[in-house]
């Protein structure tokens, strides 16, 4: 049993370089988890305001999820090196700048430029990885569920470890110092990354990626990324809301612990799920994951201790991997190779659009109805992911089954024998998935 959960992803990193690029990307992601909370608990603690803290947080997060597109959609044009030197280095000195600009008390709006600067210099990590998994595995299916299994049991590992450690040196150091640290940690993961050449994908000339458009116009891609909205918001109104209710009861040393076992609870998840290879069509998964979520989630608005909410977080992040694992790997389905990378920042800019907008929300009711309201609002985002994904079965099976046809025609089907067999690039999609 335990063999034949590792084993898929011990195949994955087998491959030449896979275990060298997943772990640098790791290293880069990590900040994820600590700078948003860190700006979180900084204004916070230093203004007194969850609105206001809520709203920068909401800035850097949101205008991270736009500006990550457009870097995306370079490296795919010019390559990944040149976007991981130029921008993580601006990322850092901005966050040292931010962080002396809150503390020596410089007008609001200031510090909310320059938290937006911040998060327009913060690139798509876990896109730029998956599109090297994607590029290492000539796309054979069974290796690429795996590989975006993998890079998603990764992200809750982040989310584990990043929140436990910006709570320890917040309180324990100063409230500053998880966005700091942050800033170094991204630094070095990226310049890991950058250094990697052999497993990046190569750039597609000016021609052949203007002649694809945007990834966002291909069909079903709209669908895929509002339910990444909705996922989201869960997962911005939880982390303010988790916060907030915390601190007022008195327990702010549980707010790491909380969402730690929040996103260690999600990592089992989808360390099963990744490790199986479900018969049901992508999009069906996806409608029964985000069906599971949104009930899952709903006692947590009705939380009333510090116990109780980290009992219910535990039970509810189990589906939360599950379905970012079938989130990402139908933005893969849906959008040619020279677009994978801007594809699938798309998909995760929602995600960062959602939190975004939850965490700025949620801070407003936080600070005017109470944290109740919050938490209700995260069950509002689940809800909103499992409709998008209900009302879109019968586009997303039209549009994979176009991306099959359009394959079909334009590269011969045969087998890859080496070195695990499979189909060959381009005949990738499951034959289920247009059911």
């Amino acid at each position: 049993m335990l063999k034949s959960v590792y084993e898929p992803y011990a195949a994955a990193l087998r491959l030449s370089g896979a275990a060298k690029f997943s772990g640098a990307g790791f290293i880069a992601r990590i900040p994820l988890a600590m700078v948003g909370l860190g700006i979180l608990l900084f204004i916070s603690n230093t203004t007194g305001s969850y609105a206001f803290a809520g709203f920068v947080q909401a800035a850097f997060t949101l205008t991270a999820a736009l500006a990550a597109v457009v870097s995306s959609r370079m490296s795919d044009r010019y390559g990944q090196r040149i976007v991981l030197i130029f921008l993580p280095s601006v990322f850092a000195v901005t966050l040292f700048v931010f962080v002396y600009a809150v503390s020596n008390e410089f007008p609001r709006f200031l510090q909310t430029i320059l938290a937006v600067v911040a998060g327009a210099s913060f690139p798509s990590f876990g896109s730029f990885v998956r599109a090297r998994w994607a590029f290492l595995t000539n796309k054979n299916e069974r290796l690429l569920h795996s590989a975006f299994a993998w890079e998603s049991i990764l992200d809750e590992l982040i989310f584990t470890i990043g929140p436990l450690a910006a709570v320890a040196l917040a309180f324990g150091v100063n409230f500053a110092s998880p966005i700091l640290v942050g800033a170094v940690i991204a630094l070095i993961g990226a310049l890991l990354l950058a250094s990697l050449g052999a497993s990046s994908p190569p750039p597609f000339t000016p021609t052949e990626h203007k002649s694809e458009g945007s990834a966002i116009r291909f069909p079903g891609m709209a669908a895929t990324i509002v339910v990444a909205l909705g996922i989201g918001a869960l997962f911005g109104t939880f982390e303010v809301a988790a916060v907030a209710f915390m601190q007022e009861a008195g327990t702010p040393e549980l707010i790491g612990l909380t969402l730690a076992l929040w996103a260690a609870s999600s990592m089992v998840g989808g360390l099963i799920y990744g490790s199986r290879h479900p018969s049901a069509p992508l999009s069906r998964q996806l409608a029964y994951t985000t069906l599971v979520l949104a009930i899952v989630v709903l006692p947590l608005a009705f939380i009333t201790s510090p116990l109780l909410l980290i009992l219910a977080a535990t039970l509810s992040g189990f589906f939360i991997s599950p379905t970012l694992i079938c989130t990402f790997s139908l933005t893969q389905r849906l959008v040619p190779s020279k677009l994978l990378t801007e594809g699938l920042t798309w998909t995760n800019s929602g995600l960062a659009a959602g939190f975004a907008l939850g965490a700025s929300i949620s801070g407003i009711l936080v600070d005017h109805v109470g944290t109740a309201y919050a938490f209700g609002l995260g069950s509002l985002g689940a809800a909103l992911a499992l409709a998008a994904s209900l009302l879109a079965q019968t586009r997303w099976s039209i549009a994979i089954d176009a991306r099959r046809d359009d394959i079909a025609q334009s590269v011969p089907v045969s087998l890859n024998q080496e070195p695990i067999p499979g189909p060959a690039p381009g005949a990738f999609l499951h034959e289920r998935d247009g059911e």
